[in-house]
């Protein structure tokens, strides 16, 4: 008991600063408008979107099949993160750097750092899944993912207001080196979490070292386990309109020619849509559960994509802002329910190789910001947009009969 309450005031730290640095950093507003602003075109958008949404996925794969045979893997964790602060220290000072740059190098040199960023965030991600699932009973999970969702949310709220000023406070480029410089130190602090953490040794039964054998086991995991399957499932149809979010500010710029300040007030709507919504999820989740979530989630990413659309061709900034709010709901029911879910349908003999057949099979989330870039350019957004929004909707087939 006294190592998970002290686990729990461990992640829960990390949570709190976690948040606060991907406020300064945030992949849905202030990653495009970047990558925009330096001279990107939505196919670099969907390049970068990839990068940090799909890597991810994909590197799971890579490295679960070592992690699966450690029996502790804070050291992994921990070596994940600095390696992330690394990252945003390098996108800071590049950005300084900007103007003896060109276009080309300052925007492969974006990739690298967050190719580095993503990289380095699925080795942590696969160990600090293992960590919080084996640290506490299912009870206290629920209770620390709430928990945790509440406290990051009051950091987002003040970090978005610190985060606005710096993006209007300071002149472009300056104000993008800031607010990574700043996203460096933050998660730097959020590692201590990670150093006071007590961990137990996992039980070792799946003993999958390589991406071949891991690959080889994913039909009999399918097979055999229908809710991870469901949940497969739900992940890739959602895929599709949870990677074009970073396209709602792509499709503002060329709508209404979104200045740094107004980024900075989306990243604070969205973020106060986010707090709200985590205040909501306590008590829907018990009663409810993670199915009654991931539905809410569904039936925003069904609609936001059309309102989007909507709102660029018929009304103001003001209408298209709005939307933001609901987008941070979104987001915010997306984290708690598809992580939740990962953590009901699997234990700590299995966690960790799980986390790998996930990342696998998340095609869609890998492969859409490309194709989608693409797409975007040729096709144009009134006819993406409601695709994506269909597509949603067929996933509410799955979650019907996903009981978790």
């Amino acid at each position: 008991m006294v190592n998970e309450r002290r686990n729990f005031i461990a992640l829960v730290w990390h949570g709190f600063f976690l948040a606060l640095a991907q406020t300064f950093a945030e992949r849905n507003t202030v990653l495009p408008a970047l990558i925009l602003s330096v001279g990107g075109t939505q196919t670099t958008l969907g390049v970068l979107t990839s990068i940090v949404i799909g890597v991810p996925m994909l590197a799971q794969l890579i490295f679960a099949g070592f992690l699966n045979t450690k029996v502790y893997k804070k050291k992994y964790l921990i070596l994940g993160i600095l390696l992330r602060v690394f990252a945003f220290a390098g996108l800071s000072l590049t950005i300084w750097f900007y103007s003896s740059l060109s276009t080309e190098m300052t925007i492969a040199l974006i990739f690298l750092w967050m190719l580095l960023f993503s990289t380095s965030g699925a080795f942590a991600g696969i160990s600090y899944t293992d960590i919080v699932g084996k640290s506490m009973d299912s009870p206290t999970r629920k209770k620390f993912l709430v928990t945790r969702q509440f406290i990051s949310g009051i950091g987002l709220f003040f970090s978005a207001l610190v985060a606005r000023q710096v993006l209007r406070g300071f002149d472009y480029p300056h104000n993008y080196q800031v607010m990574f410089a700043i996203a460096a130190s933050l998660l730097f602090v959020a590692s201590w979490g990670f150093m006071a953490i007590k961990e137990k040794p996992s039980e070792l039964k799946h003993m999958q070292n390589s991406t071949l054998k891991i690959l080889k086991s994913i039909p009999e995991i399918l097979r055999l386990d229908k809710k991870f399957r469901y949940f497969i499932y739900v992940v890739n149809l959602t895929g599709f309109s949870l990677t074009i979010i970073p396209f709602y500010i792509a499709l503002g710029k060329e709508s209404f020619s979104i200045s740094a300040g107004q980024i900075g007030n989306l990243l604070l709507i969205q973020i106060v849509g986010m707090i709200l919504a985590n205040i909501f999820w306590s008590k829907f989740v018990h009663k409810r559960g993670y199915r009654g979530v991931i539905s809410v989630f569904i039936g925003f990413q069904v609609l936001l994509p059309v309102l989007f659309l909507i709102a660029s061709h018929y009304y103001s900034m003001t209408e298209f802002s709005v939307l933001f709010f609901f987008v941070g709901i979104a987001i915010s029911a997306q984290k708690i329910s598809f992580e939740g879910i990962l953590y009901e349908i699997t234990d700590e003999t299995n966690r960790a190789l799980y986390s790998g057949v996930y990342g696998a099979l998340s095609l869609t989330i890998s492969l859409f910001p490309l194709v989608s870039g693409l797409l975007l350019n040729s096709l144009g957004f009134a006819i993406i947009f409601p695709i994506v929004s269909l597509i949603a909707l067929t996933s509410i087939i799955f979650v019907r009969i996903l009981r978790v």
